[in-house]
């Protein structure tokens, strides 16, 4: 496998990202890497317009590095393409940090919906771009990359996308084993520290209220390491963390 970092979920905390792949980076050397991003890069956080710019450019310097479309990339596209249903759609998006997220396009969340998203798209289009191009998920030889998780009474052939972008309680409590190691995001980790399970890594540590934005680093045949920021307010501090073993 290619030294590869999977980047849990961002939330529009430009400075914990800018600061996680500045150390990234550091750690990658002069050897080649992927970096994965496992969704929801923007909303809830001040600066998902800057999040977005620089998941485009780390897409650009690393060839092969994704971005998994997460259930809040999700939202924005179903504003933008909602057509007549767009009044509803922003009812759905907007209280779930879409606000903040327009706020970071330099739009207020009080004008003519139909005439913001037409703005957006028509400004932003190497972000809608990268949207839409998104994968909804990585497969590698012993891992199975997605947002939120899999329909564990399914083959990783037949998963629904979308379902992937969603699911919680049937995929986080189901014991069993499954075709590979699932790692996601979507749902923050109680302790704000990455959980290994037996059949998962959950990668969602809250970063947009606790200031940890994690990511794992899979380095071939070695173990496993996290990478994490730790937001002191006028410092930001990224180092090796342990992971919180449930298995």
């Amino acid at each position: 496998m290619t030294l590869t970092y999977a980047i849990g979920d961002v939330h529009g905390r430009r400075d914990l990202l800018a600061a996680l792949l500045c150390a990234i980076e550091a750690d990658i050397g002069n050897r080649n890497a992927h970096i994965v991003f496992l969704g929801d890069i923007i909303d809830r956080g001040p600066e998902s317009r800057q999040c977005l710019e620089l998941v485009i450019k780390t897409l650009q310097d690393h060839p092969g590095s994704r971005l998994i479309l997460g259930n809040h990339e999700e939202f924005l596209l179903a504003f933008l393409d909602a057509g007549e249903d767009r009044e509803a759609a922003a009812q759905r998006w907007l209280p779930n940090g879409g606000t903040e997220t327009l706020h970071s396009y330099g739009f207020a969340d009080t004008g003519d919906i139909d005439s913001i998203a037409r703005q957006l798209a028509s400004n932003f289009p190497h972000h809608i771009a990268a949207l839409r191009n998104a994968n909804w998920m990585v497969e590698t030889d012993a891992h199975f990359f997605v947002h939120g998780g899999i329909d564990p009474h399914l083959s990783l052939s037949d998963q629904d996308p979308g379902t992937t972008r969603w699911i919680r309680d049937k995929f986080l409590k189901f014991p069993g084993a499954l075709p590979k190691t699932i790692v996601h995001g979507h749902t923050m980790t109680d302790a704000s520290l990455p959980e290994l399970h037996g059949n998962r890594i959950a990668m969602d540590t809250g970063a947009v209220y606790s200031g940890h934005l994690t990511c794992c680093v899979f380095d071939g045949g070695a173990p496993l390491r996290f990478l994490a920021t730790d937001d002191h307010g006028a410092t930001i501090e990224v180092g090796e963390i342990r992971p919180l073993d449930c298995r």
